[in-house]
């Protein structure tokens, strides 16, 4: 779902789409944790839909398009970059709200 939702070409509506999946999916996982035993594939499984996560929240709060990253929202370039780095202290953030 990641390359139907959060491709090369991005909207906001399919970015929401992929944040939904993303929480069914984290989940999923949580319940497996509690139920079943432990295994790589199962950390490794966590560890994707982290970063699957991340990704999605740092394309939710780009407000423009840049490189091969093109947002139907926003396709100007703005002259001034904002990043989009994720810190510890600014994860729970107002950007991040649901």
């Amino acid at each position: 779902f990641m390359w139907d939702y959060v491709g090369i070409v991005r909207t906001d509506k399919r970015l929401q789409r992929a944040t939904h999946r993303v929480n069914l999916l984290k989940q999923e996982i949580l319940e497996y944790y509690s139920n079943f035993k432990v295994s790589n594939d199962l950390i490794e499984l966590r560890n994707l839909v982290q970063i699957a996560e991340l990704i999605i929240r740092c394309a939710l709060t780009r407000r423009e398009s840049r490189g091969l990253h093109y947002t139907l929202n926003y396709p100007d370039t703005m002259d001034e970059a904002r990043d989009t780095l994720l810190v510890p202290g600014n994860y729970a953030s107002d950007a991040w709200a649901e």
